[in-house]
Order: C-alpha cells, then sequence, then structure tokens
C-alpha cells in the first residue's frame, strides 16, 4: 500500500495482514552441521559488511530452502541439483538478499548453475565442490531457530498450526502432532548400514544428506507443509519426500501406518478429464482456469480439444484405452505395442527428465517400470520429442496422442501441472475432506495420489477412499494396500538395491 500524506490531525491507520503482504517461513530449519559451522566461523572472523544489519539465520535459510527444495519427489536419485529460489520471498525476507547469496558463492559454499537463462527461468543455486568434501566426512544436521527473521512483513510460524495453508488443510495437518514419531535411533542405524556398502554400490554421499534431513525434521517435529496454486497444488509435507526406506520407521501414536494408492493415477486422471471436457463438466473448468492464466487460450484450447474429440477416429481409440486403464490393464497392452528388446539381459529405456528437459538413457529391471516410463514419456515429453517408444504409440494410437499434445502446445509442462492439480483437487479438497467429515477422530496422511491412517481404521480407509473417488470422478479406481512395515529392511543391502533401486 503506498504511503499518505497525513496532517498533523490524522492518524494512520493499521494495516491489515494482506495490506502488508506478510509472508509465513517455518522457524525451525535443518542445516548441514559442517555448512552451519563453516558460516558461524567465517562471520566471527570476516564479518560480511552488508547494506542492513547483518542476520545469520537468513544464510541458515537460503541453504536450509535449497536442501528441501533438493529433497523433492522429482529429484528421486536425491542428486546435488540445482534448484531455484524464489526472489520474491528472499526479497520480503531481507531486501538486500542479493548480497547473502552472493557472499555464500565467494565463500564457495552454493553455485551459481550455468543454465540460468534470462527472461526465461530463474537463478538455480547448488552447493559447490569446494564444499562437498565436507558433506560427505560429516552428513550431520543442526535443527536451528529463525525466530531472527521476524519482521512487519515477515511471520515466523513456531508450529504447523501457524502455517499459511494450515486452515485450508486442517482436516490433514491437524495429525502432524507429537503422536507422529521416527524411530530415529533405528533410522539412524540403517542409514550407518547403507554407507557401508558406499563407493561399493554407487556414491551415496549427497543422499546421506538428504536423508538426514529427512528423519532430523520429523525427529525434532520440524514440520511443515506447502501448497502452490500457481504450480501443481499438491500438498507437501514432511511425509511426502520421504523415503521408502524409512517408512517402516514412522508411527501415529504407537500404531503402524496403512496406505491406499490409486493405481495407475496419471492415466486415471486423463480419463476423467477428457470425460469431463466431453460432458462440459463445471469442475474442470475451474482447474483449467486454475492452471491455464490466459483465459483467451483456454477458450481457443477448449474449442479444438471438443472439436477433435468428437471424431470417430478419437472416440474408438480412446475406449480401447479407457478400458485399459480402468481394467488396471494398461502396462500390459502397451507392451504389445511397444514390443521391448533385452540388452545383455536388461531392458533400457529413453526416459523424458522433465527438470533436465532432455531424454535419458535408463537401466529397467521389468516391463512394468518399461511401461511406466513410456507413460511418462508420452504425458510429460514435448511434443517435437524423437522418443522412439512416443512414436511408436503415437502411430497405434495417433488421435488420443493429438489430444493429450493439444494440452501442451503452448508449453509442455503445463499438462503435467494440470493432471497434478486435477489430483489435488480430488484427492486432497474431495476425498480426504469427506472421509474426515465422517471420521474426524481417523488420523490422515496424505501423500500426492494416497491416503494412510493407523491400522486400526484402514478397512475403513480402504472402503471410504475408491467410493469417494467415484462419487468425484464417475469412475470405478483401483486401489492398492500398502503397509509401511511391511518391507523387510534387514535383509542385504545389495538385494534391496536390486529389487527396488527406485527406493534409493
Amino acid at each position: 500500500m503506498s504511503k499518505e500524506l497525513l496532517s498533523k490531525n490524522q492518524t494512520a491507520r493499521k494495516l491489515t495482514r494482506s495490506e502488508k503482504q506478510r509472508i509465513t517461513i517455518a522457524n525451525l530449519a535443518l542445516i548441514p552441521s559442517v555448512i552451519k559451522n563453516y558460516i558461524d566461523t567465517l562471520v566471527k572472523v570476516y564479518r560480511p559488511t552488508f547494506t542492513y544489519k547483518l542476520k545469520v539465520e537468513f544464510f541458515y535459510y537460503i541453504i536450509a530452502t535449497i536442501i528441501r527444495r533438493q529433497n523433492t519427489y522429482e529429484n528421486k536419485a536425491l542428486e546435488n541439483i540445482p534448484v531455484a529460489l524464489n526472489a520474491k520471498i528472499l526479497k520480503r525476507i531481507k531486501s538486500d538478499y542479493n548480497e547473502y547469496i552472493d557472499w555464500l558463492i565467494e565463500q564457495e559454499i552454493i553455485f551459481k548453475a550455468e543454465n540460468y537463462n534470462p527472461g526465461k527461468s530463474s537463478n538455480k543455486y547448488c552447493f559447490a565442490n569446494f564444499i562437498l568434501p565436507s558433506l560427505k566426512e560429516d552428513s550431520g544436521s543442526e535443527i536451528v531457530e529463525m525466530e531472527a527473521l521476524k519482521s512487519n512483513t515477515i511471520i515466523v510460524a513456531r508450529s504447523i498450526e501457524e502455517s499459511e495453508v494450515y486452515e485450508d488443510n486442517k482436516h490433514l495437518l491437524k495429525w502432524f502432532n507429537d503422536g507422529l514419531e521416527i524411530d530415529f535411533e533405528r533410522a539412524v542405524t540403517y542409514i550407518k548400514d547403507l554407507s557401508y556398502y558406499e563407493g561399493e554400490i554407487f556414491d551415496l554421499m549427497h543422499k546421506k544428506v538428504h536423508w538426514d534431513h529427512q528423519i532430523l525434521a520429523l525427529h525434532h517435529k520440524a514440520f511443515y507443509a506447502t501448497r502452490n496454486e500457481e504450480s501443481d497444488f499438491r500438498l507437501h509435507t514432511a511425509l511426502t519426500n520421504l523415503k521408502k526406506i524409512f517408512k517402516p520407521f514412522i508411527t501415529y501414536e504407537g500404531q503402524e501406518l496403512i496406505g491406499y494408492d490409486l493405481k495407475n493415477s496419471q492415466p486415471f486422471f486423463l480419463i476423467f478429464l477428457i470425460d469431463s471436457i466431453i460432458n462440459n463438466s463445471d469442475r474442470i473448468s475451474n482447474i483449467l482456469s486454475r492452471t491455464y492464466i490466459q483465459k483467451d487460450y483456454i477458450s481457443f484450447m477448449l474449442q479444438n480439444l471438443r472439436k477433435h474429440l468428437s471424431t470417430e477416429g478419437f472416440l474408438k481409440e480412446y475406449d480401447v484405452f479407457k478400458t485399459w486403464v480402468l481394467n488396471g490393464e494398461i502396462y500390459e497392452n502397451m507392451e504389445s505395442i511397444i514390443k521391448p528388446k533385452k540388452r545383455l539381459g536388461c531392458y533400457f529405456a529413453n526416459i523424458y527428465n522433465p527438470r533436465k528437459k532432455i531424454t535419458e538413457i535408463k537401466k529397467v529391471n521389468n516391463i512394468r517400470a518399461l511401461m511406466k516410463g513410456v507413460i511418462f514419456t508420452l504425458f510429460f515429453s514435448g511434443i517435437k520429442t524423437r522418443n522412439s517408444n512416443y512414436k511408436t504409440f503415437k502411430k497405434a494410437f495417433p488421435n488420443l496422442v493429438e489430444a493429450i499434445e493439444l494440452f501442451k502446445e503452448k508449453d509442455n509442462a503445463d499438462f503435467s501441472k494440470l493432471l497434478q492439480n486435477i489430483e489435488s483437487d480430488c484427492i486432497i479438497d474431495f476425498v480426504s475432506k469427506k472421509i474426515a467429515k465422517e471420521y474426524s477422530k481417523m488420523p490422515l496422511f496424505s501423500i500426492h495420489d494416497s491416503l494412510s491412517t493407523t491400522e486400526n481404521y484402514a478397512p475403513i480407509l480402504e472402503g471410504l477412499m475408491p467410493k469417494y473417488i467415484y462419487e468425484y470422478t464417475g469412475l470405478t479406481p483401483k486401489i492398492e494396500e500398502e503397509k509401511w512395515k511391511k518391507y523387510d529392511y534387514q535383509v542385504d543391502y545389495k538385494k534391496k538395491v536390486e529389487l527396488h533401486p527406485e527406493w534409493y
């Protein structure tokens, strides 16, 4: 709000929260001990001179944000990947934020990635080569408080109840309390057991930083929640990015957790999307408006889509594909089209990497995983991809692929964003809210397309989840049970990597 000149007799009206455009940050943050000690020493010996008063906590905030953004579902390998920092948020916290970033770069703690594209992408940062060996020697982390960053424009949330998204998602976030626990000692021992094989299987250096971050966040109750309407609209918490290897150590009030996943969720929501457009659903219109900002483009896209979806060629292909998806046979049927061949006893897939925006060749151990990769490429690669499996599938289903390409015509990332928004609207805003209203005492945790609860409530969740997904979509879903403690993690590590490489 612009300042106004006031007469001596006037009193300035107190600004409302929205007028101040205040933002909320979590009070507790995790930072690798070696980095914190290094920063503290440098600040003490060579205190930097900035435009405004130095707040060392802002260094911690930047480091913790980089780690948290590296520790995401998209970064399955948990590598030291470059990640973007939200300049608007940084500027709200410290107007001289660039001086802090530049100092961290000068001290060779972080590194600005070379793939920065002015006007088209944000600056991206990762840890510098200088600091990485230190992380390898000691992957321990410390929890630090951000209270010093509190100001007229910054709210420091002391608990998850004070987060910006708590009220709208209270039915899920209220269970992030003292009842949610991790067997920290066993989890730490397990990481040490994994580290024993370091170098024999692959380098676990940066993975250990992320693993440490995940279990410490739960151990210290450093709960957080974010949900961005301008991106995937998914609810991100300390559980959504937790690797499967740590699930057996999680309990709620001493009880094991059991989850129910929506099988083939992306193809399932594609079917719902197409049916909704054909039937002129208001629900999908609202989600399209949230995904595609330009209203005139939505109108143009829908006009082309409705014309295409009404053709005989599309309807014939769609009927086949829809049957595959709803019968849970999509991957088996796709195998007959792709006809993959083994090389040296394994399958190799050209899988699109949306983060790098390139297609990578990856070793795949089974047909199902290979076909998942084909679907991933089909849905999320650019329309000009040269991927051979994409071309093979397009040859078999030209009208279906053309419909998918219409969603990606302006930007191929729009389609993945759209499907994730549909998933979130269905699971978070409809299904879980219905269940929570009916069973208010049922602990309920969401991990994107799945919901979990304690073992005593599991039979109820198993029955209600497909019921309300059907109520939302009009489609009968396939639900798969996942017992968080079902895995035997004491078997040989090599065998675990061979059986489930995706966990690591």
